[in-house]
């Protein structure tokens, strides 16, 4: 609209915008998000989403697996339900080894699976885990040998 134009304007002429744009800068997307594709089906959905309600535990459907860890395949075995973060498909809870993960319905009450998500967070007190924590990472390896030094 006539804001956007009036923002685009200040910043071709002073060279810089003269409002904060941080929200609405096309700077802020991860290369994942600035696709045709990403954003088609993404868009629709959350939109769509503006006055549904908002449960906890929702997570928008379209547009995943952007990215995925060397261990998603494994996680998958053993029965993992994802979320996405940060483009991420980072598992949340499992529903055991060989059982595809059902969340079940939305509810503001304790969720179907709750149960055993606590299992889970005993283990971590009381044992040993491993937690696939690759959405908390950003790497860019680049060589020649690259490729061959992050397969071994």
């Amino acid at each position: 609209g006539g804001g956007m134009g009036r923002l685009v304007a200040d910043w071709i002429v002073d060279g810089r915008p003269s409002l904060d744009v941080t929200g609405i800068n096309i700077d802020r997307l991860q290369s994942y998000q600035a696709t045709k594709d990403y954003r088609r089906h993404r868009v629709v959905e959350a939109l769509g989403q503006v006055y549904a309600l908002h449960y906890p535990f929702k997570d928008l459907k379209s547009a995943r697996g952007a990215k995925l860890s060397p261990l998603h395949g494994r996680l998958l075995e053993q029965g993992a339900h994802f979320r996405e973060v940060s483009g991420w498909e980072s598992a949340d809870w499992y529903a055991g080894k060989g059982v595809t993960a059902d969340p079940g319905r939305h509810t503001w009450r304790k969720p179907d699976w709750f149960s055993k998500w606590a299992d889970e967070h005993r283990a971590c007190r009381e044992g040993v885990v491993l937690i696939d924590m690759s959405f908390m990472s950003k790497f860019l390896v680049q060589g020649r040998d690259a490729g061959a030094v992050l397969s071994r």
